[in-house]
């Protein structure tokens, strides 16, 4: 029963939300900076009418989201890291009790539930610590 227990949060807040591509964006941002530096450089005091504006502020714009891209990727992995972390203290306390009885240990419960969720007379939602909800159909007797 444990092991299953185990396996549920760990999918629970294991989940990628998608594709991590910093990598790519890295490369265009500096892509963008190399095609800046050269439309600055190509400036001369006779040319100054020919700088394109409207293409600078373009490069500008893309430049600025990416970097709330990179931002925001940086913030899901400092997520995710916490998550993992708080896994594996969850982890470590179900280890601690394979080999003891079961008993209802309530702050053992406040540290694994968020809370629990009736939604009908035949079914409530467990929330579990890091976001993971299981919906369960509760059984006649």
């Amino acid at each position: 029963m444990l092991g299953t227990l185990k396996l549920h949060i760990g999918m629970g807040l294991k989940n990628d939300d998608g594709e991590d591509n910093r990598l790519d964006i890295q490369i265009r941002m500096a892509e963008i900076d190399a095609e800046f530096k050269a439309m600055l450089q190509a400036i001369a005091t006779d040319t100054v009418e020919e700088f394109d504006e409207q293409r600078a502020t373009a490069l500008m714009a893309e430049k600025n989201n990416l970097e709330q891209l990179l931002a925001q990727y940086d913030n899901a992995q400092q997520e995710k890291e916490n998550a993992e972390s708080r896994l594996d203290e969850i982890f470590t306390i179900l280890a601690g009790m394979e080999n003891h009885p079961m008993v209802y240990d309530d702050r053992l419960v406040r540290q694994v539930l968020e809370c629990v969720v009736v939604e009908s007379k035949e079914k409530i939602k467990v929330i579990f610590a890091g976001g993971l909800e299981v919906e369960q159909a509760i059984e006649d007797m």
